[in-house]
C-alpha cells in the first residue's frame, strides 16, 4: 500500500512512519507538512492518506473533502490530538480516525479498513458518491432529481437507490458545472442555480414571464432562465417524441 503522511509535527511523522514499518508492505512515498505540500506529492497516487486535521493553512478536513471528488480517491484516515473533530470529519467518509498519540493496533485495524476499497473508490466516475450521516450512497444518473447552489454547496434531490419511491436529499461540496461536467447531457441546465434530470420533468408552467418546471419527487418547481429556456423547450420536444 501507498502511503502519504501529512502532518505539521515532525515528531508525529516519524512515530507514523515507524509503526508503518512495523505493519509491513508499507510503502511511504512522501511526507508533508501542510496541504500545499500534500498537494504537490498527490501526483504520487497515494492509496492510503494519513491526515492530520489541526494545521497551518488549510486544515485535513478541507483537504479530505477536495480529494473525496477525485476520480480515484485514497483512503483516508484521519490523526489528530482533539476527539472534538470526529463528528466533523466523519463527514468526510474517512476509512478511520485516530486519536493521537496513534497506538500501532489501532492502525493496524486502520489499515486493514483502508485496505478495502469503498463502493466509490471502485465506481470512479460513473457514479456520484454521496455521505448521508454515516451512510454511503452510489447514485447513478436514474436516481438524480436536482441540484440545486445554495449558500456555496450543492443541496442534491435524489431517490434512494434501494426504495426508489423514497426522496432523499444531501449536501455536497461538488458544483454543479463538476455535476455538469460528470454527467454531460444526462443532466439539463436550468439555471445558472440548479441542474436536473430531465427524465423527471412532469410539465413546465408560465406565469407573469417566468417559466418554471415541476419535477416528479419536488414539491416546489424550479425557475428557469431565459437563457435556457430555449434548450429545455428543445429537450422536452424531443423526449416526448
Amino acid at each position: 500500500m501507498r502511503v502519504l503522511i501529512v502532518d505539521d509535527e515532525p515528531l508525529a511523522r516519524s512515530r507514523l512512519r515507524r509503526l508503518l514499518d512495523g505493519l509491513g508492505g508499507m510503502d511511504v512515498i512522501g511526507e508533508a507538512s501542510n496541504g500545499r505540500e500534500a498537494e504537490r506529492l498527490m501526483p504520487l497516487e497515494p492509496d492510503l492518506v494519513l491526515l492530520d486535521i489541526g494545521m497551518p493553512g488549510e486544515d485535513g478536513i478541507a483537504l479530505a473533502r477536495r480529494w473525496r471528488a477525485a476520480e480515484l480517491p485514497p483512503a483516508i484516515v484521519f490523526t489528530t490530538a482533539h476527539a472534538d473533530r470526529a463528528l466533523a470529519a466523519s463527514e468526510t467518509a474517512p476509512a478511520g480516525y485516530l486519536l493521537k498519540p496513534v497506538e500501532a493496533d489501532a492502525l493496524r485495524a486502520a489499515v486493514q479498513r483502508a485496505a478495502q476499497p469503498t463502493r466509490c473508490q471502485q465506481a470512479g466516475r460513473s457514479g456520484l458518491c454521496v455521505r448521508v450521516g454515516r451512510e454511503e450512497l452510489l447514485l447513478g444518473t436514474d436516481h438524480l432529481i436536482a441540484a440545486v447552489a445554495e449558500a456555496k454547496a450543492t443541496h442534491l434531490y435524489f431517490l434512494d437507490p434501494a426504495n426508489p419511491g423514497r426522496r432523499r436529499e444531501a449536501w455536497l461540496d461538488t458544483s454543479l458545472n463538476e455535476l455538469e461536467a460528470q454527467f454531460g447531457d444526462r443532466l439539463l441546465r436550468l439555471h445558472r442555480n440548479s441542474l436536473i434530470n430531465p427524465r423527471c420533468i412532469l410539465s413546465v408552467s408560465h406565469d407573469q414571464g417566468q417559466h418554471h418546471c415541476h419535477l416528479h419527487h419536488l414539491e416546489q418547481p424550479l425557475a428557469i432562465s431565459r437563457r435556457a429556456w430555449r434548450e429545455v423547450r428543445d429537450r422536452i420536444a424531443r423526449d416526448h417524441l
